[in-house]
């Protein structure tokens, strides 16, 4: 099986998203699936949050590979692009809670790979090793470009078209989700620095929703209906 990292933006948003609710009720928490299905979309109106994007990509040397639903996560949308002569893969993803924001990601040869992100969550996670991820919140697609450009390394390179991405893109999810699960969730080290940078300082709160996070990993997946 392929290894290889895209990036996985709305699992690096639930932790942020999990601490707001706990923070403030101490209710449930958020659980990202362990695996996720994308379901190709035929109604192109849910495809225009990306109209901006997908011209700004294509002016940087990208074409369409298609739009998808997540079948895991409702509202969840994105919008993925190729750029065979550099061997970058962009997705642009519409998020019910965060918004809309954009990946580009380069994979290599050696099953390493490098995403440059605008995800405006994620960045107080470990990530698996030889997946490096770089967060520029907010910033625009040719600074996630000439970011990945500048970093990236010597390749050789792997390319997605809209022949493998589907495959490509699930199997990477559930390779990451799966190394957060053998970690048992979320560490305490990450909870902390998140829970830090969103202004939380209590031990008591960072302790009680660590535990929480990780008793949700500890638990059996439920199926989607």
């Amino acid at each position: 099986m392929e290894q290889f990292a895209l990036p996985i933006a709305f699992v690096l948003l639930v932790l942020g998203i999990a601490l707001k609710r706990f923070s403030a009720t101490f209710g449930s928490l958020l659980k990202p699936p362990l695996t996720i299905q994308l379901v190709p979309v035929a109604d192109r109106a849910k495809g225009r949050f990306a109209d901006s994007h997908r011209r700004e990509l294509e002016s940087l040397g990208f074409s369409p590979i298609g739009l998808y639903e997540v079948r895991e996560m409702k509202g969840v949308v994105l919008s993925a692009f190729a750029n065979s002569t550099q061997a970058m893969c962009a997705v642009v993803y519409r998020h019910p809670m965060a918004g809309v924001f954009a990946d580009i990601c380069i994979l290599s040869q050696d099953d390493t790979s490098l995403t440059v992100t605008s995800a405006p969550a994620g960045g107080n996670l470990d990530q698996p090793p030889g997946r490096r991820k770089v967060f520029m919140p907010k910033a625009s697609l040719r600074l996630l470009y000439d970011c990945a450009s500048r970093e990236r390394s010597g390749g050789p390179y792997k390319r997605l078209d809209s022949s493998n991405f589907v495959r490509a893109f699930e199997e990477a999810y559930a390779q990451e989700m799966q190394w957060r699960k053998s970690r048992g969730g979320p560490t305490a080290a990450e909870v902390r620095r998140e829970a830090h940078a969103m202004g939380i300082h209590s031990e008591k709160t960072i302790q009680k929703a660590t535990e929480s996070l990780r008793k949700q990993y500890s638990e059996p997946e439920q199926p989607v209906r």
